[in-house]
């Protein structure tokens, strides 16, 4: 994020932090990506950017990719429906068409579908949790950090800080979302260490339970 805690311009397109990462940035992402069994992110991020989410710049084993798609919008040509890299699980419920569920499944590609219309983030973990998925990383967007929040499913975070201001009221912040209302509702942070990589702060924080 900026300094000023935006993750993406006010046209929400994320793809203009690239510009400043350097290789060895890249670097430490992937060794991260590397690290987990399942990567997650919204269907914003992949409408928006259209990532791959797979391991490209170290040595490591791509992990499972797992999309929150309410209504399964993912399209047939993202990257990440490309399943002969990595596979790919798509979070959807009763409000996808069953047309849609089954082209999914035609690309190889593994659906869950949840009976709650927005989605139940507890029953996903748990299928993961089936499945041998140990650990996850959450790559974004705002909304899906914060429902991860939300629902007390945060063991760590990792903060990249980058030295400029971004600005702009309508740019996606690093946890939207409908936000905490009162002082003792938020995630209290314990600050395990602060690094400096290229002009890159990076904090890594614990989450108290």
């Amino acid at each position: 994020m900026s300094i000023d805690g935006k993750i993406a311009p006010a046209n929400r397109n994320g793809k203009e932090f690239t510009q400043f990462m350097t290789p060895l940035h890249k670097k430490m992402l992937h060794s991260i990506r590397a690290s987990v069994d399942a990567v997650i992110v919204g269907i914003n991020t992949v409408l928006a950017d259209d990532p791959s989410l797979t391991v490209r710049d170290v040595e490591g084993k791509n992990p499972l990719r797992v999309i929150l798609d309410n209504k399964a919008q993912t399209p047939l040509t993202a990257k990440i429906a490309d399943t002969s890299q990595a596979p790919t699980l798509i979070a959807t419920t009763n409000q996808a068409s069953k047309e849609k569920i089954i082209l999914l499944k035609n690309k190889n590609i593994d659906v869950f579908v949840s009976n709650s219309e927005t989605g139940n983030l507890q029953e996903l973990i748990e299928t993961l949790k089936n499945r041998g998925v140990k650990r996850i990383l959450v790559e974004g967007g705002a909304e899906v950090r914060w429902s991860f929040f939300e629902s007390n499913l945060v063991d760590k975070l990792f903060v990249w800080i980058m030295p400029f201001v971004w600005g702009g009221r309508d740019a996606p912040t690093l946890v939207d979302g409908q936000g905490f209302l009162r002082a003792q509702d938020t995630k209290k942070l314990k600050v395990h260490s602060i690094e400096q990589v290229e002009g890159l702060m990076v904090i890594w924080f614990s989450v108290e339970h």
